[in-house]
């Protein structure tokens, strides 16, 4: 009997010691809650601001607009129709690409003052032009099926000389548009989308990033495959620092609201990414996939929502807007969500901002700006390329509302 008292009361001497022990460490400053569930993400803090209009464009009609607390929007431009793709040339002046008009304008704002002075056409009578790239020659423009050099060699901003690279590239198809940028390499890199929702393609050329180089040393006039299974990457960019190659691909329809997800890819050479047999991570499409063709695929580095419709891209190198903490625009990627068509609940419509840290992305996606898609579904605008500018604002192009946007520090 005694030996069974001196054991019972061991056990409890235990039992309170290791309950003690464990309210202690729970009790104690090194165990808070973020030790638990995590550190909690920041909170981008955004508030609804009216789109500023100038007195010349008094006549736009633009809501309003959500973005980052300390941040302003104003129309650039307007009156342009369907503005696309955007680059500042070496004289500082944006200058846009007007497909449904066959054009390249050109912005100037001479005095500096946040709004184009006027709208002049650089080049007509182009084929569908889209993508924008300056190189030391001049200013490179994917049309529709070839890529031409545009010179202005007096600096009237309107082009005296065109000469054409290259009219190999496959054009038309259910997706028209031409984007290119310059690498590093000093290489053009031009992307091609499918010619079709989802189907095999007889030309290798589409549903692909083509190369062409400038100074023709090993290529080919109708340029290099350097990348395929990217069913239409209209957005493309290098990274500032890394000098890799980003893109983001629209997936195919009539896989329901949420599916395939819209993907951000970084772009290596002779990588296969899938369509039209997978899309996301490996997954088989139903109509052209199997498991076995989906192995050595390369999965996206970022899956997005369904329909978003991504198109233009820009990491946010030289950008001079508010910060607030735990967010710095410079080193994030911003994407245009054009919108969705084909989705009972529209998505998209809207600008967002994916983090990097260290050249790969490191975070979930966040909202920039929003509110073209208005309460009711109803939508008064569509972005398209976000460009960072020479004076730190960001200017976006949308080709529904027909104008420019600039985003720059509340004054």
């Amino acid at each position: 009997m005694k030996t069974s008292i001196n054991f019972y009361s061991q056990y409890t001497v235990l039992v309170i010691f290791f309950a003690l022990a464990f309210l202690s460490a729970a009790l104690s400053p090194a165990a808070c809650a973020e030790d638990i569930i995590g550190p909690s993400e920041p909170v981008l803090k955004r508030v609804e601001v009216e789109v500023g209009v100038p007195e010349k464009y008094r006549g736009v009609s633009v809501g309003k607009l959500t973005v980052p607390k300390g941040l302003s929007v104003s129309v650039f431009a307007a009156g342009l129709g369907s503005p696309r793709m955007a680059a500042f040339g070496p004289d500082g002046f944006l200058y846009v690409t007007l497909p449904k008009r066959n054009m390249v304008v050109v912005l100037p704002d001479l005095d500096g003052n946040g709004v184009a002075d006027s709208v002049i056409g650089f080049a007509r009578r182009l084929k569908r032009p889209h993508g924008l790239a300056f190189t030391s020659e001049g200013l490179i423009v994917a049309e529709s099926g070839r890529l031409t050099l545009l010179k202005d060699s007096d600096g009237n901003l309107q082009a005296e000389s065109r000469e054409v690279l290259s009219e190999l590239i496959p054009e038309g198809g259910g997706h028209w548009t031409r984007s290119v940028v310059l690498g590093p390499d000093n290489g053009l890199y031009v992307s091609v989308g499918s010619s079709c929702n989802v189907c095999i393609e007889k030309d290798n050329g589409r549903a692909a990033v083509l190369r062409f180089s400038l100074d023709g040393e090993g290529e080919t006039e109708a340029g290099v495959l350097y990348a395929r299974g990217l069913r239409n990457s209209v957005g493309l960019a290098f990274h500032p620092y890394t000098g890799e190659l980003w893109g983001v691909d629209n997936g195919r329809d009539n896989l329901g609201d949420d599916l395939p997800p819209e993907e951000l890819n970084r772009i290596m050479l002779d990588n296969d990414y899938g369509w039209p047999y997978c899309y996301g991570d490996k997954k088989v499409d139903p109509d052209f996939g199997s498991m076995m063709r989906c192995a050595d695929t390369t999965s996206p580095m970022v899956e997005m929502q369904a329909h978003s419709a991504p198109l233009g891209i820009t990491f946010g190198f030289g950008l001079d807007l508010v910060s607030q903490p735990g967010f710095n625009f410079e080193d994030m990627l911003l994407v245009a969500f054009h919108g969705s068509w084909n989705r009972s609940v529209r998505t998209g419509y809207k600008l967002i901002g994916i983090p990097f840290k260290d050249g790969t992305p490191s975070g979930a996606t966040i909202d920039i700006v929003t509110g073209w898609l208005a309460g009711g579904g109803g939508v008064w605008g569509r972005p398209v390329a976000p460009v960072v500018g020479p004076d730190g604002a960001l200017y976006l192009t949308d080709d529904y509302a027909g104008v420019v946007y600039r985003i720059s520090k509340e004054q």
